[in-house]
């Protein structure tokens, strides 16, 4: 899908067959072929006796784009986002391809999939879908394996659309980053035979996704990668910028700042702040949170990242007023020692003094607190 490209290889001895190993990034990128069945155990690593790679044909090069797509997204990750592998430690990379179905009464395989510790690739249909190892679709699947070791987004409702949003997300970036001169906001647009796409994120509508937070499309039953569009969108704005008016009736106005700057603050709001259940609501907090720490409180991130948020339906357009507010959390101990989980949702804010009402203080941006007697205690957050 991407002509032709430097990989890595491993060559155990000499003489010997150099083999579809990369070695060199974190503990190893390893691509084997599943010879056209489900079995993962009689999976096989490719090797020849010369070190150049082309089986002459989109079908049989799919294993080449799948070796090449993790490397780019490991590079991708580690360079951009100081982010090793999946799960920020170096772990082994396992892409599994031309894995199909046929002896379970499939002639073929319209999927990709992470499984908790491999990448998995259909051959798709030949009809709508070529193999489904494109470079942002492999972007795509590992940066499932980073949700799963960094926010732990759950995989239905709002956070299971945010974990399918995120992939889209990076997908896109890491395409960006490794073929710019051939760069789309279609998803899987490469190994389409009919000219369509799986999800575009310049336009969530034209593949029946919301571009607006409960707009036209917004699956009412919360089918994940439907509902993705909501941030596919606000991630589209705030790379490129745009005016228009949203399924709510706001105009909106939206000044872009780049891919760059907007994967940092998207990956900031993935890996330190969203949690197992977060919302849409959480989304556009902690991203305007992790705008703040990276380019401050007033910068023009900040402004675009609320701005852009607003466009999509989450909340308003920026407003330069200094507001501290937070939220406890919901349920208390009915035993001591009790932890309170205090959030805040303040508006252009940099730093802060908690005060918990018993002594304790923190400067946290939303801290815990253990109390350790029954009692009524104010709060004060500055």
């Amino acid at each position: 899908y991407s002509g032709s490209r430097p990989i890595t290889t491993y060559r155990p001895n000499t003489p010997a067959d150099f083999e579809l190993r990369d070695l060199s990034r974190g503990s190893g990128i390893v691509t084997y072929d599943c010879l056209n069945t489900a079995d993962y155990d009689a999976a096989q690593v490719p090797a020849q006796a010369t070190n150049d790679w082309d089986y002459g044909n989109v079908q049989a090069n799919a294993i080449l784009d799948a070796h090449w797509g993790t490397e780019m997204t490991y590079d991708f990750y580690l360079n951009d986002l100081n982010w090793d592998s999946y799960d920020n430690a170096g772990t082994e990379l396992l892409s599994y391809v031309h894995f199909n179905l046929i002896d379970y009464g499939y002639p073929n395989n319209n999927n990709a999939f992470w499984d908790g510790s491999r990448m998995t690739y259909g051959d798709g249909d030949g009809v709508t879908f070529n193999p489904l190892t494109t470079l942002d679709v492999t972007g795509h699947e590992i940066t499932h394996g980073v949700t799963e070791y960094s926010a732990a987004l759950e995989y239905s409702g709002e956070s299971g659309a945010l974990n399918e949003s995120f992939s889209d997300i990076f997908g896109s970036c890491v395409e960006k980053y490794a073929r710019p001169e051939d760069f789309s906001w279609l998803l899987g647009s490469d190994m389409s035979l009919d000219g369509e796409a799986f999800r575009d994120l310049s336009d969530p509508n034209l593949y029946e996704c919301p571009d607006t937070y409960l707009g036209e499309y917004w699956d009412p039953f919360e089918e994940v990668h439907t509902n993705s569009g909501v941030q596919n969108f606000w991630f589209y704005l705030l790379c490129d910028g745009g005016t228009g008016t949203n399924d709510g009736g706001d105009a909106y106005t939206v000044q872009g700042i780049g891919m760059d700057d907007a994967a940092a603050i998207a990956f900031r709001n993935l890996s330190v702040y969203l949690t197992v259940f977060s919302d849409y609501a959480d989304a556009r907090t902690y991203s305007i949170q992790a705008a703040v720490d990276l380019f401050g409180a007033c910068s023009e991130q900040v402004i675009s990242v609320t701005n852009a948020w607003h466009a999509v339906g989450v909340g308003n357009v920026f407003a330069d007023a200094v507001i501290a507010q937070f939220t406890p959390s919901t349920y208390y101990r009915c035993s001591l020692p009790a932890d309170v989980q205090f959030t805040n949702s303040c508006l252009n804010t940099s730093a802060y003094q908690w005060a918990f009402g018993d002594g304790g203080t923190s400067t946290l941006a939303s801290p815990t607190h253990t109390y350790t007697s029954v009692g009524n205690y104010v709060v004060s957050l500055i």
